[in-house]
Order: structure tokens, then sequence, then C-alpha cells
């Protein structure tokens, strides 16, 4: 713009002089004689050109005077402009420097972050690590104290087995001390009443009555030979002197034997019964119930009762060797029994 205005008097100028041929001058002389003298400027070193009289160049030096006028008054909007501008170009160095501080700063805080993510990953390696050396010492540990904890669980069932055999053999020794203490007294009482030895016989002969397995042993020989009489009466000398002993049930049982083999069932079955009533933990309670039962099975009108005597055998010894013939007898009797008339 300011290359049009300068080039504004030069047009201006151009067309005065093409008007200049109705003077009636030639170009050239116009020229050298319009030309403006050059003088100094008083005060200043630089030299004014002196311009022709206004009234001379009164038509062509209007356009002129106007440009001058123009370019007087867009020149503080070009001031203006530019001194916008450098204040533009000083943001944007100021804006720039901001940027490349952001930069650097956000640079430097990615290098501290990567930092700090690499010194929290070897962190979780190390604690990784950590845990694995304690989960191999717990299991180690574990290991350790499992097995000696499984030798102790050994040996304390052991030691339970041998308190429990321990136990068995002192209560069988104590059964035994009683067994002996009853015979003990079985023979004190025994010896009372025994009369003096006569006159003429010897120790030996007078002290002829054996012990209680004495006794018993005979009683059993006896019956095992068919002699039914001796045999009973063996026994009841056995129950006689020997009732609290220990096969003091046991001859009772056989004491029963006797008239269950001479077929005297009625007698057979009080005797068979009085093994339960007397000796009802004896182990010879289920043989004898069940005894019983083919007692009363062989008497008249006693089936009922019999019955009852397998069923008890049935319902309280169950596992023993005589429950499959308790059943036997049993359904034997319950098929034997009258349907009763519709």
């Amino acid at each position: 713009m300011r290359s049009s205005l300068r080039a504004l008097p030069d047009r201006h100028l151009s067309a005065g002089k093409r008007r200049g041929p109705r003077d009636g001058k030639a170009p050239g002389e116009r020229n050298r004689m319009d030309a403006p003298s050059v003088q100094p400027c008083p005060g200043s070193m630089r030299e004014r050109p002196q311009w022709p009289s206004p009234r001379r160049y009164s038509v062509s030096a209007r356009p002129f005077a106007l440009s001058l006028l123009l370019v007087a008054s867009l020149a503080p909007n070009a001031v203006g402009q530019r001194k916008e501008i450098v204040q533009l170009q000083r943001d944007m160095a100021l804006l720039q420097d901001s940027l490349r501080q952001m930069q650097q700063e956000t640079a430097e805080r990615l290098v501290a972050l990567e930092a700090l993510v690499k010194q929290g990953i070897d962190k979780q390696d190390k604690l990784a690590a950590g845990q694995a050396v304690i989960e191999r010492s717990v299991a180690a540990l574990d290991d350790a104290l499992t097995e000696p904890q499984r030798t102790t669980s050994a040996k304390v069932d052991s030691l339970t087995d041998q308190f429990t055999s321990l136990r068995a053999t002192v209560e069988e020794m104590g059964s035994s001390i009683e067994d002996l203490q009853v015979d003990v007294r079985d023979i004190k009482t025994h010896l009372t009443t025994i009369p003096g030895p006569l006159e003429g016989e010897e120790g030996e002969e007078a002290a002829g009555i054996g012990g209680s397995d004495a006794i018993f042993e005979g009683a059993m020989n006896d019956y095992l030979r068919g002699n039914i009489d001796p045999a009973r009466q063996g026994f009841m000398d056995y129950l006689a002197l020997y009732p609290t002993h220990g096969k003091a049930a046991e001859a009772q049982y056989w004491l029963a034997e006797t008239h269950y083999s001479a077929a005297d069932f009625e007698e057979a079955a009080r005797q068979f019964d009085q093994v339960y009533k007397r000796y009802p933990l004896s182990k010879s309670v289920p043989d004898s119930l069940y005894k019983l039962g083919m007692s009363l099975a062989k008497l008249r009108g006693r089936e009922d009762e019999a019955a009852k005597a397998f069923e008890s055998v049935l319902e309280r010894f169950a596992e023993s060797s005589v429950a499959p013939l308790a059943r036997a007898e049993l359904n034997s009797l319950q098929n034997a029994k009258p349907s009763p008339a519709l």
C-alpha cells in the first residue's frame, strides 16, 4: 500500500506533464524549466526541494495533496498494526518459551515417573521373591512338623493300644484274684464243715477233697462218659461249695444239661432258667435261653413260653452262635401253630 501511495505523486506529475503541450512548450523544455531547485534547508544538512508555485501546478497538485492526506491518515494505523504485530510476535515467543518449558517439565516428570514405575516393579519383584522364599520356608516347616506329628500320633495310638491291653490284663488279673479269693473263702468254709480226721487215718486221706477246679473237671468227665447221675451230683456239689465262683454259671448250665439228657424237661427248664436269673452276665446265658426254649417246646402247652425264649435270644444275642438255631426253632413253632378259623 505504501508503494502505491508513493507512486501517486509520480502518476499525477506525469499526468500534468501530459497536459503540458497546451502551454506550447516541448516536454523537454517544461521538464527542464519546471524542475525544482534544490536548496539547503536552514539548520539541516539535508537539501529540501523547491517546488514551483502552486498557481502553476494547481490542477496537477491536487491529486498529490489528496495522496499525501491519505498517507498521513493511514500512517498511524500502519504504525499501530506494526506495534500489534510486534506484540503478537513477543506473545508468540513467550508462548513458545512456555511450551518449551512445559515440554521440558513434562519430560522430566515422565522420566521421574518411569523411574518410580521401575522402582515399583523392582520392589514388586523383590516382594514376589520374598513371598516365594517365605512359602518355601513355610512348606519346609510344615513338612518338618508334620512328620514328627505323624510319628507322635502313631506313638500315642500305640501307647493307647498298650494301655487298653494293659487295662484288660489288669481287669483279668483282678477277676482272677477275685476268683482266688472266692476259692479261698469257699475252702475255708468247707474246711470248717469237714469233721476232724478219724483216729488211724492219715492226713492225706482226710484232705481228699480237691479244689473247685478238681470238682468241676470230675463232673464234666462223668458227663462226657455218659455217667449222668454222678455228673449231676458233682455239679450240685460244686454249686453248693462254690456258688459265686467263676465257673458257677457253667456248673449250673451243665446241671441243667444232665436233666435235659435224662428227658426231664420240666426240671431242665427250671435249671436253665436259673442260669439267666443267678448269673445274668455269664457267657452261658445265650445257650441257657436257647436250651430253655428247647425244654419248654418239649412240654405240651408251653409252646408260647418256648417262642418267647427263642425271641429273647434273637433280640439280645443276635450275634451268638445259637441265634440261627433259635430262629429255626421259632419258625418251626410258628409254622406248627394252627391258623385261626375264619
